[in-house]
């Protein structure tokens, strides 16, 4: 009997229907899913029927925007090997605090209890807090919560950081913060004054908060386990990834929508705690504008079709972006760049249209970004890249299993 083919021999565009990740995934998915909020992160779903369609195990399957890591997560879930790369700090955090999760809810605790220890025998760090970020926490939350992520990065604990990210800041009592929003930090004053709600401004001790949390976060525990070597991570831009050429099984990713999400400005407070002062340089980096989007698509693409094997599938959720009345069909965009690709160029297979409901956008009741559209494009086999790790001195090979783990960060 002859070996079956996989998709990528076949190369025969697939039938990706909506209806394969209807409904909300919230109470059926890994619940390392949730480690962290992010706004924009992609449906689990959704990943999980383009990663079963278009790969089969052991391919390796890159993000190259990876934010809130659910590709490369879903990836490792599925029995394939993931590469997954962005340049906000938070979104490297929190990714990789999802891939290098201990593989049992003891070892997690147990990672929990040294952080707290380092910070209970180190005491408070004495650092310069700016003023906006001492308005979010009682005094002494601020400084337990310092000595916890100081301890993450003393010990090299890059899930309990995670978690103490999840955590940094909401209106409920489980989270460190004064009453704020969860997804993005705004006090809510207004509608919880101070003197009307003086328990939500007390000191909330971090122990509890944290080890309650890393318990949430293995509610539904993966089902399987994978090695530190069938991952890569990277802090890069992804207009000079740094991967070798032709490495890559698949892409599967979602890039910016020409500036609908403020990235760093929504994440500005957990930016902070991971080191970055000026989230608005970060953000000047990451918002797609119109004057830099098309040529920095254009560069991103090219990376894209260096990095994948010849006939490779690259699938792109993009959505379309309505503001002052003017549509910008970012998909159809993206796609006719990709098709005259410099570097060889992608055939374009098939362009899937989601409605987004409105309790799956990040800001509801807009018309900012309605409907989601998946690009299949496909390496064409014939095409040649221009290779830049190939014949250069800074050649990436592939590296044994035990050091394989590369996590490289920017920050």
């Amino acid at each position: 009997m002859s070996k079956p083919r996989s998709v990528r021999e076949l190369r025969l565009p697939l039938d990706l229907s909506p209806a394969l990740w209807e409904g909300s995934f919230n109470g059926r998915e890994c619940s390392l899913h949730q480690l962290a909020p992010y706004v924009g992160k992609l449906k689990t779903g959704m990943v999980k029927a383009i990663i079963a369609a278009y790969t089969v195990p052991g391919d390796l399957v890159a993000d190259p925007f990876c934010g809130s890591g659910v590709v490369p997560l879903e990836a490792l879930l599925m029995g394939r090997r993931a590469a997954a790369n962005d340049l906000s700090a938070y979104a490297f955090a929190v990714t990789r605090g999802k891939l290098a999760a201990p593989a049992t809810l003891d070892a997690a605790l147990g990672q929990a209890r040294a952080a707290l220890d380092f910070a209970a025998a180190h005491g408070p760090i004495g650092q310069e807090v700016p003023e906006w970020v001492r308005a979010f926490f009682h005094p002494r939350t601020l400084d337990e919560t310092l000595a916890v992520l100081r301890a993450c990065d003393k010990l090299d604990l890059p899930f309990i950081r995670a978690c103490m990210l999840g955590i940094l800041h909401h209106v409920r009592p489980g989270f460190l913060s004064y009453p704020a929003s969860h997804l993005t930090p705004y006090l809510r004053l207004q509608k919880y004054p101070p003197a009307e709600y003086p328990e939500m401004y007390a000191y909330r001790s971090v122990a509890p908060r944290l080890l309650a949390k890393v318990e949430r976060a293995y509610r539904r525990p993966p089902e399987r386990a994978w090695a530190a070597c069938d991952w890569h991570l990277a802090c890069a831009n992804s207009m000079a990834l740094p991967w070798e050429d032709e490495w890559v099984d698949a892409i599967v990713s979602s890039p910016p929508y020409f500036g609908a999400l403020d990235y760093a400005r929504d994440n500005r407070l957990r930016l902070w705690f991971l080191g970055v002062p000026d989230w608005r340089q970060l953000d000047r980096a990451l918002t797609a504008n119109d004057r830099v989007y098309l040529p920095q698509m254009r560069a991103c693409l090219a990376e894209m079709h260096r990095i994948l094997k010849p006939g490779a599938p690259c699938i792109l959720v993009l959505g379309d972006v309505t503001r002052n009345g003017h549509t910008r069909n970012t998909a159809e965009i993206v796609a006719e760049l990709a098709e005259e690709s410099e570097s060889g160029g992608f055939d374009l297979e098939q362009i899937i249209e989601d409605t987004i409901p409105d309790d799956r956008r990040s800001r509801r009741a807009t018309r900012t970004t309605i409907v989601e559209k998946i690009v299949v494009l496909r390496r064409r086999p014939t095409s040649k890249s221009t290779l830049r790790y190939a014949s250069t001195d800074h050649a990436l090979t592939r590296r044994p299993c035990q050091d394989w783990e590369s996590v490289s960060s920017a920050v």
